[in-house]
């Protein structure tokens, strides 16, 4: 049986290339926290953001608000938070700072779906590597996650590597341009 799928986006880090909160960053017309949970909601039965207090606070979250319970470890401590919330719904996490992702690109991540695989990302073949802020954790990827982040590994790249992934090629490698500096 396939997983509902829950949608985080990844707004809780330092921004500190930036120099700003690259969440409330505004490409078009509202700040890239709002953009990007409306680019999910069509796909997701419930969207969360891992985010700092303050920003759960200010962005009156709610409950939709996660964040760190073990801060300190960037992506991955907001990943953590999602996978340890819940481990019913397969986890679509987008970072907060692809400004080019479209809902065709989310569609393509959606409909690569197939027993067996555990996660789903983008490949960017000018980088020849794989893009972790913009997957699909299925269940067992979550439980592999928590299980390498309790031994020390906090890169989502690595565990996902070692799942069984399938990577797909993105419509323009453009959309995995992520905006982390001025």
């Amino acid at each position: 049986m396939i997983a509902e799928i829950c949608g985080l986006i990844l707004t809780g880090g330092q921004s500190s290339r930036m120099g700003s909160d690259k969440a409330q960053l505004t490409y078009s017309n509202r700040p890239q926290w709002q953009e990007v949970a409306d680019l999910l909601r069509p796909f997701c039965n419930k969207v969360y953001w891992s985010c700092t207090f303050e920003q759960k606070t200010h962005w009156q979250l709610g409950e939709f608000g996660l964040v760190d319970l073990i801060p300190g470890h960037g992506p991955a401590s907001g990943l953590h938070a999602a996978f340890t919330s819940s481990d019913q719904c397969a986890w679509l996490v987008v970072g907060c700072d692809y400004p080019l992702l479209q809902s065709v690109d989310i569609q393509s991540l959606i409909a690569a779906r197939e027993a067996g695989i555990e996660a789903i990302t983008y490949f960017n073949e000018q980088e020849k590597e794989i893009e972790p802020m913009i997957a699909l954790w299925e269940l067992q990827a979550q439980r592999n996650f928590l299980e390498a982040f309790s031994k020390g590994n906090d890169s989502p790249r690595r565990i996902l590597r070692a799942c069984k992934l399938k990577m797909i090629v993105p419509r323009k490698n453009e959309i995995l341009t992520n905006r982390n500096t001025k």
